[in-house]
Protein backbone atom coordinates (compact mmCIF):
# COMPACT_ATOMS: atom_id res chain seq x y z
CA UNK A 1 0.00 0.00 0.00
CA UNK A 2 1.20 3.51 -0.82
CA UNK A 3 0.76 6.72 1.14
CA UNK A 4 -0.87 9.68 -0.56
CA UNK A 5 -1.25 13.42 -0.14
CA UNK A 6 -3.97 15.63 -1.63
CA UNK A 7 -3.99 19.24 -2.77
CA UNK A 8 -7.32 20.71 -3.92
CA UNK A 9 -7.37 23.60 -6.37
CA UNK A 10 -10.51 25.64 -7.17
CA UNK A 11 -12.72 23.47 -4.98
CA UNK A 12 -12.02 20.18 -6.77
CA UNK A 13 -12.50 18.29 -3.50
CA UNK A 14 -15.95 19.83 -3.01
CA UNK A 15 -16.95 19.02 -6.60
CA UNK A 16 -15.87 15.40 -6.18
CA UNK A 17 -17.61 15.19 -2.82
CA UNK A 18 -20.86 16.46 -4.37
CA UNK A 19 -20.63 13.66 -6.95
CA UNK A 20 -19.91 11.06 -4.27
CA UNK A 21 -16.44 10.52 -5.74
CA UNK A 22 -14.09 12.01 -3.13
CA UNK A 23 -14.28 9.05 -0.73
CA UNK A 24 -14.13 6.68 -3.70
CA UNK A 25 -10.92 8.31 -4.93
CA UNK A 26 -9.39 8.10 -1.46
CA UNK A 27 -10.37 4.43 -1.30
CA UNK A 28 -8.81 3.81 -4.72
CA UNK A 29 -5.58 5.50 -3.61
CA UNK A 30 -5.45 3.34 -0.49
CA UNK A 31 -5.67 0.17 -2.63
CA UNK A 32 -2.67 1.00 -4.82
CA UNK A 33 0.31 -1.23 -4.05
CA UNK A 34 2.91 0.21 -6.45
CA UNK A 35 3.51 3.69 -7.84
CA UNK A 36 3.23 2.49 -11.43
CA UNK A 37 0.98 3.78 -14.18
CA UNK A 38 -0.65 0.42 -14.88
CA UNK A 39 -1.26 -0.30 -11.18
CA UNK A 40 -2.95 3.08 -10.73
CA UNK A 41 -5.14 2.63 -13.81
CA UNK A 42 -6.10 -0.87 -12.69
CA UNK A 43 -7.22 0.45 -9.31
CA UNK A 44 -9.53 2.93 -11.04
CA UNK A 45 -10.84 0.23 -13.42
CA UNK A 46 -11.69 -2.05 -10.48
CA UNK A 47 -13.80 0.79 -9.05
CA UNK A 48 -15.83 1.19 -12.23
CA UNK A 49 -13.94 3.98 -13.96
CA UNK A 50 -13.49 3.69 -17.72
CA UNK A 51 -9.92 3.70 -19.02
CA UNK A 52 -8.30 5.38 -22.00
CA UNK A 53 -11.28 7.58 -22.87
CA UNK A 54 -10.77 9.95 -25.78
CA UNK A 55 -10.63 13.56 -24.67
CA UNK A 56 -11.88 15.04 -27.95
CA UNK A 57 -13.24 13.39 -31.10
CA UNK A 58 -10.70 15.24 -33.26
CA UNK A 59 -7.61 13.82 -31.52
CA UNK A 60 -6.12 10.60 -30.22
CA UNK A 61 -5.55 12.14 -26.75
CA UNK A 62 -6.97 10.07 -23.92
CA UNK A 63 -7.64 10.34 -20.20
CA UNK A 64 -6.06 7.60 -18.11
CA UNK A 65 -9.44 7.11 -16.39
CA UNK A 66 -12.80 8.86 -16.52
CA UNK A 67 -16.09 8.83 -14.62
CA UNK A 68 -18.99 11.26 -14.26
CA UNK A 69 -17.21 14.16 -16.00
CA UNK A 70 -14.14 13.61 -13.82
CA UNK A 71 -10.91 12.99 -15.71
CA UNK A 72 -7.81 11.26 -14.36
CA UNK A 73 -4.32 11.90 -15.66
CA UNK A 74 -1.39 9.92 -14.28
CA UNK A 75 2.06 11.37 -14.88
CA UNK A 76 5.11 9.69 -13.41
CA UNK A 77 7.92 10.76 -15.70
CA UNK A 78 7.83 14.21 -17.35
CA UNK A 79 7.21 17.63 -15.78
CA UNK A 80 6.57 19.08 -19.26
CA UNK A 81 3.69 16.62 -19.75
CA UNK A 82 1.98 18.24 -16.77
CA UNK A 83 1.53 21.53 -18.62
CA UNK A 84 0.23 19.72 -21.72
CA UNK A 85 -2.28 17.86 -19.55
CA UNK A 86 -3.42 21.10 -17.92
CA UNK A 87 -4.06 22.65 -21.35
CA UNK A 88 -6.13 19.65 -22.40
CA UNK A 89 -8.09 19.74 -19.15
CA UNK A 90 -8.71 23.47 -19.47
CA UNK A 91 -10.18 23.02 -22.95
CA UNK A 92 -12.26 20.00 -21.89
CA UNK A 93 -13.57 22.01 -18.92
CA UNK A 94 -14.40 24.98 -21.13
CA UNK A 95 -16.32 22.65 -23.49
CA UNK A 96 -18.27 21.23 -20.52
CA UNK A 97 -16.74 17.76 -20.85
CA UNK A 98 -14.91 17.81 -17.51
CA UNK A 99 -15.95 19.20 -14.12
CA UNK A 100 -12.66 18.36 -12.39
CA UNK A 101 -9.27 16.82 -13.08
CA UNK A 102 -7.59 14.27 -10.82
CA UNK A 103 -3.86 14.58 -11.36
CA UNK A 104 -1.84 11.69 -9.96
CA UNK A 105 1.92 11.93 -9.57
CA UNK A 106 4.77 10.83 -7.32
CA UNK A 107 5.98 12.44 -4.11
CA UNK A 108 9.62 11.56 -4.79
CA UNK A 109 10.17 11.29 -8.57
CA UNK A 110 9.59 13.82 -11.33
CA UNK A 111 7.19 15.30 -11.77
CA UNK A 112 7.16 15.59 -8.00
CA UNK A 113 3.96 16.47 -6.18
CA UNK A 114 5.52 19.65 -4.76
CA UNK A 115 6.65 20.80 -8.22
CA UNK A 116 3.23 20.21 -9.76
CA UNK A 117 1.60 22.00 -6.82
CA UNK A 118 4.01 24.91 -7.34
CA UNK A 119 3.08 25.06 -11.03
CA UNK A 120 -0.64 25.03 -10.22
CA UNK A 121 -0.08 27.99 -7.91
CA UNK A 122 2.03 29.82 -10.53
CA UNK A 123 -0.63 29.32 -13.23
CA UNK A 124 -3.65 29.81 -10.94
CA UNK A 125 -4.74 32.95 -12.80
CA UNK A 126 -5.26 31.05 -16.04
CA UNK A 127 -6.12 27.53 -14.81
CA UNK A 128 -9.89 27.43 -14.95
CA UNK A 129 -10.32 23.75 -14.27
CA UNK A 130 -10.60 22.47 -10.70
CA UNK A 131 -7.76 20.05 -9.96
CA UNK A 132 -7.31 17.50 -7.21
CA UNK A 133 -3.58 16.82 -7.15
CA UNK A 134 -2.64 13.46 -5.66
CA UNK A 135 0.93 12.61 -4.67
CA UNK A 136 1.83 8.96 -4.11
CA UNK A 137 4.68 7.70 -1.94
CA UNK A 138 5.66 4.01 -1.94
Amino acid sequence: MVLFELFAFKGADKILDSKGLLQEVKSIMSQILFVKHTAIQEAFRKSGWSLENYIFKETLWRWDAYKDKTAVSVELSLIDAVHRDFLRAMLAHKKGLVDALLYVTSMSKEPKFQNVKRDIEIFKEILGVPILLIGLEP
